[in-house]
């Protein structure tokens, strides 16, 4: 665990503006459900630098306000090795960002883990899916699974998950 009371964990996909970001906004809100939004601090980025800056994409802030999660704010920024140091639990998305965070971050603290660890019961998927290309349905989907995702994750906190 990092040095202060709270335990850090980074969010990350390829752009920081469809998945890492909504990942980050549906664990804000798992955790202040679970009242342990004081002891954990949820950031997100992208491996690439495409979108820093931006916000995240309007389809998925879309997808968010339909699943009933708001918007914070949030511009991408792009992963920086540093924050091997500062977070405590990095959680990409997908296979290819996994590989590309362990180069970034290689020889860090921080524990990487994939998002897919999470995943429901019976989930088939091995990654959560980039809807960027994709439909309404498709940004919808990613939603509901980060959705559905999330009660494990939180459980793993409030058990003392070691990282």
């Amino acid at each position: 665990m990092h040095s202060s009371s709270q335990l850090r964990i980074l969010f990350v996909c390829l752009g920081n503006i469809c998945r890492s970001p909504a990942a980050e906004i549906v664990c804000r809100t798992a955790l202040k459900r679970a009242e342990l939004a004081g002891r954990v601090l949820v950031d997100s980025c992208g491996t690439a630098s495409y979108h820093v800056g931006s916000k995240p994409d309007s389809r998925m802030l879309a997808a968010l306000n339909r699943a009933g999660f708001g918007y914070d704010g949030h511009r991408a920024r792009q992963l920086k090795q540093s924050d091997g140091m500062h977070f405590d639990l990095v959680i990409p998305q997908d296979a290819e960002n996994l590989r590309d965070v362990q180069r970034v971050l290689h020889g860090s603290t921080a524990k990487v883990l994939p998002m897919s660890r999470w995943f429901p019961t019976g989930c088939t998927l091995q990654e959560v899916p980039d809807p960027y290309y994709g439909e309404e349905a498709d940004f919808d989907a990613v939603v509901r699974l980060l959705a559905d995702s999330m009660p494990q994750l939180v459980e793993e906190l409030r058990a003392g998950i070691s990282v």
